[in-house]
């Protein structure tokens, strides 16, 4: 894929896809307990097309080649995965910090 149809799909670049895929691989790949199990990168696609874009979980389930109810189970694991990592990507500001903060998002 081009780089602008990744981004347009997933709202992530490719390289970011990448690191996250690498970070949430071994949480994801203890799900596969056979050999037709869904690929790690292929369960975490599903799901940052399904936040991108915000359609019902069967039209991303169909595209992604797996069942509504797996695509639900899928679901589940990957965020579960995310929420493990979040604190390395989303941090809140000190109660110091709020009146700065404040005055950063009044001027915008």
């Amino acid at each position: 894929m081009e780089e602008r149809h990744i981004l347009a799909t997933y709202r992530l670049d490719c390289v970011t896809i990448q690191e996250l895929d690498a970070q949430l691989e071994p949480d994801l790949m203890s799900a596969i307990r056979h050999p037709t199990g869904i690929p790690p990168l292929v369960q975490f696609l599903s799901i940052l097309h399904f936040q991108a874009s915000g359609p019902f979980q069967t039209t991303v389930a169909m595209a992604s080649g797996m069942s509504q109810p797996m695509f639900s189970n899928v679901l589940s694991r990957v965020l579960s995965a995310l929420l493990k990592h979040m604190h390395s990507y989303i941090v809140f500001p000190q109660v110091e910090d709020l009146p700065t903060v404040k005055g950063d998002f009044y001027a915008l």
